[in-house]
């Protein structure tokens, strides 16, 4: 079982909608949250003229690109000029000015991977960077910091980094002639996985009333998908809002996600959810 964390958020200016400095017990690093339009906020900040690890957030698109840098503020200057996407970024630095630029480098290939294998967000990194050399002795130090951070990120409403490994939320399935689709609840996004089979046929019904639906599912299908004939065998994990937009998609007609979505059981997810077994 996790021991207990402290976290502490403290507001320079006051406010929610200012910068927000974020502090985790027991932790090396410590983060600073910064809205897009108080960017000028943080420029006599000392600690983010450090290495640092990233992440530029689209909260309304639940988008996140991630990045390092050895002046945050520089670098936030250059993003705010040439990506238009983000609304906030989280700055992840050392409480004690001890990470180097191989060190955030090596954490950004880390956190790049594992946000892109969650799926709990979109992530814009078209790549993972390479895995640069840092001394052994680092690795384990490393990836802890790399668990503070997917903490820290987590408290913050950004499931980037929730990991599926070694958890023991339901699997849920949803299955016809052509269809075996597979999810799971992750932060709170509801994610196909990867592997997942998506006949391409789709009700007329579905194309009348709901014809944003059907072009997000091509363009699903167009970036994550590999043909296999009357089928779609999803490449990646795909993040939805909700059980029911996942159910759309997957199914390619309005659906009741309570009785769409079974578990290895047979049971559907109301009859699991409302056991209070899920």
């Amino acid at each position: 079982m996790p021991s207990p964390r402290l976290i502490q958020t403290y507001l320079p200016d006051g406010t929610l909608e200012g910068v927000r400095v974020v502090e985790l017990s027991g932790s090396s690093v410590k983060a600073f949250v910064v809205p897009r339009i108080k960017l000028n906020d943080v420029k006599d900040r000392e600690e983010i003229k450090q290495p640092s690890l990233y992440l530029l957030i689209n909260s309304g698109d639940n988008q996140a690109y991630i990045g390092e840098s050895e002046n945050f503020y520089n670098r936030l200057k250059n993003h705010d000029q040439s990506k238009k996407f983000w609304d906030v970024a989280v700055a992840i630095v050392s409480s004690t000015n001890h990470l180097e630029k191989s060190d955030v480098k090596y954490l950004e290939s880390l956190a790049v991977e594992k946000a892109q294998a969650t799926a709990a967000m979109e992530i814009l990194n078209k790549t993972v960077p390479a895995r640069n050399n840092v001394h052994e002795f680092k690795l384990h130090s490393l990836n802890e910091v790399l668990d503070d951070i997917s903490l820290i990120a987590e408290s913050l409403g950004y499931s980037i980094f929730t990991s599926s490994e070694n958890s023991d939320e339901t699997m849920w399935f949803c299955e016809s002639k052509k269809t075996k689709a597979q999810a799971q609840f992750r932060g709170d996004k509801f994610v196909v996985m990867a592997g997942s089979v998506i006949d391409k046929s789709h009700a007329p019904s579905w194309e009348r009333d709901w014809p944003e639906s059907l072009v997000e599912r091509e363009n699903i299908f167009e970036k994550s998908g590999a043909d296999v004939g009357d089928a779609v065998k999803l490449s990646e994990n795909v993040a939805f809002r909700s059980p029911n937009h996942a159910g759309g998609f997957v199914a390619g007609r309005s659906v009741n996600a309570w009785t769409t979505w079974k578990d290895k059981d047979g049971r559907t997810m109301d009859e699991v959810m409302r056991s209070g077994e899920a």
